[in-house]
């Protein structure tokens, strides 16, 4: 048996870490502060799991951002493909969708979990302990909890996530014991997140969060193609999150940020005005679009809460805004209600296998960690790579 490893956080980076670990004979200790582990995982689950996406690395490793060069290393190391073989070994079979996606075949979240948590379980050198949250980090290195257990491993893999959810414990109070030890975070910030408008309280009385299916959004020079949903606060969705850091930004330095809606991303703008231009003048305004576009009413009203009125009579105003629909956004969603959040222990902290340079045996993984990635699969793959790189540093004794 080799030495005792400590993981704290019982999220996906963590257990796969504990797993990597047992199937190479080290012992593990894994605490977590909530009654059961993968808690965040179990709620990101509940509308289909998403694993990972198989579009080629370079596309792939592009998601990450300012990060992608570092995280192109780690894709290499530990693949999409590499995390559909693990899947299949503790039975959970995947599939790759329509979109590129990639999900598991048969089971949802809580099946998977429980599958994994039975493979650990198995191993004899894994002790799990579970409503002990992190309370302090002495500057001798004791690591104490609120139950008052107080321990002094020489190798701990930190695994605490970011700061949303926070019923889910990802609350980021770990931030202010790492700040106080000295080591470079950068300030968490909403990521996958909604954003705010200002809806007329008519169209705010009838949205009631309606999906926008089968469009295109399009910032800047970047354009979705995906689902949003409209809420009485304003918009959020995959298409959306997407692009919520460059949105973010813009909001955070100009007070505001438009982007444009396609809800017809298949037709051209000269079709869209044929079809109009062939429906009966005499119908009304939602009976053209209904019927010559197939636009629903959530479509519908939004192009009436967003155009002058006066001028949607005109086919070829109409059909400009229906191909280009231009949505003002003010604010940003809070933290709480994020996916994910920006921000964490800097990367200029750490060595090449994710320890502290500071605080050697201290290894950083997951959401802790200040990478951005949208939702898709990329955001758990990050967490899955960085785990499994912590797990090649350790192993080779770094």
């Amino acid at each position: 048996m080799k030495e005792k490893i400590v993981i704290i956080g019982g999220g996906p980076a963590g257990l796969f870490c504990a797993y990597q670990l047992l199937i190479r004979n080290y012992s593990v200790d894994l605490y977590d502060q909530m009654s059961g582990v993968g808690k965040k995982f179990l709620v990101a689950g509940n509308g289909g799991l998403n694993l990972t996406h198989s579009e080629e690395l370079s596309k792939f490793s592009a998601k990450y951002g300012k990060d992608q060069e570092f995280f192109k290393e780690l894709l290499q190391e530990f693949s999409p493909q590499q995390l559909r073989d693990w899947c299949q070994e503790i039975d959970v079979p995947t599939f790759v969708g329509t979109s590129g996606r990639v999900f598991p075949e048969k089971l949802n979240a809580a099946e998977i979990l429980l599958n994994w948590t039975k493979k650990l379980s198995s191993f004899p050198a894994y002790k799990l302990f579970l409503k002990h949250r992190l309370e302090n980090i002495t500057e001798e290195r004791e690591l104490i909890f609120s139950n008052g257990l107080s321990i002094k491993p020489d190798k701990v893999i930190f695994a605490l996530g970011g700061a949303s959810w926070e019923k889910t414990g990802s609350d980021g109070f770990w931030a202010q014991l790492f700040s106080r030890l000295g080591v470079k975070l950068e300030p968490f910030l909403p990521m996958n997140c909604g954003f705010e408008r200002d809806w007329s309280e008519p169209f705010k009385s009838k949205v009631n969060y309606h999906p926008l299916k089968n469009i295109s959004i399009q910032f800047g020079e970047q354009k979705v193609r995906g689902e949003a949903m409209l809420t009485p606060f304003g918009i959020e969705g995959g298409a959306v999150y997407a692009i919520s850091n460059q949105i973010r930004n813009t909001i955070m330095k100009k007070g505001k940020a438009s982007i444009f809606l396609d809800l017809k991303p298949d037709l051209s703008l000269e079709e869209v005005i044929v079809k109009l231009k062939q429906q009966k003048s005499k119908d009304s305004l939602k009976n053209q679009l209904r019927k010559g576009l197939g636009l629903d009413s959530g479509s519908i009203m939004t192009i009436r809460e967003l155009s002058a009125p006066e001028k949607l009579r005109d086919v070829e105003y109409l059909a400009s805004q229906i191909k280009r629909l231009e949505l003002e956004l003010s604010a940003v969603r809070p933290l709480s209600e994020a996916i994910s959040t920006s921000g964490g222990v800097s990367f200029s902290a750490l060595d090449s296998h994710l320890q502290i340079l500071d605080l050697p045996g201290y290894y950083i993984a997951g959401e802790m960690l200040d990478f951005e990635a949208p939702t898709g699969g990329y955001l758990l793959q990050g967490c899955f790579s960085s785990a499994w790189r912590i797990v090649q540093g350790i192993d080779a004794g770094s």
